[in-house]
């Protein structure tokens, strides 16, 4: 098996079991306090990583290597941690509301639906009948399982 079909389910799975451990600790200290403990240890672990790539650049994968060019800093850059923050807040409080089956379902169809748009328009990857027909299958099952 293709172990690149592996890392997205990891990260799915690590998302919503982030998202559910956040909600529990956020019953004792507060989402605001989990989330601050949670995104301190993501910095120590970003930091990690940087002196890793830094010192030991055959370790890491291309993706991670620290590229020559780091000036130039555009507006667009703040997107991501935007998105990150996003994530992290939305999924917890929407499992404390609704629960971890129907945020999934809906976190699946927001990334469907983005996901069409941003392979169209930004990737250059056209859409095609296979790709319609799992996603109308896929949209099929919402109706089932928000009931």
């Amino acid at each position: 098996m293709n172990w690149t079909f592996i890392v997205p389910l990891a990260v799915g799975a690590a998302g919503i079991i982030q998202g559910g451990l956040n909600k529990n600790m956020s019953q004792n200290m507060g989402l605001t306090m989990a989330l601050f403990i949670g995104n301190c240890l993501v910095v120590v672990y970003s930091i990690f990583l940087y002196f890793l790539a830094a010192k030991s650049p055959e370790s890491v994968s291309e993706l991670f290597k620290l590229k020559a060019n780091t000036v130039g800093f555009k507006w667009w850059y703040v997107i991501p941690s935007v998105c990150g923050f996003i994530i992290i807040t939305g999924i917890p409080f929407g499992i404390s509301k609704i629960g971890a089956v129907k945020v999934t379902v809906l976190i699946v169809v927001g990334q469907m639906l983005t996901s069409i748009f941003w392979d169209m328009l930004v990737e250059k990857i056209p859409m095609n009948s296979m790709k319609a027909l799992g996603i109308f299958f896929s949209m099929l099952s919402i109706f089932f399982t928000l009931k």
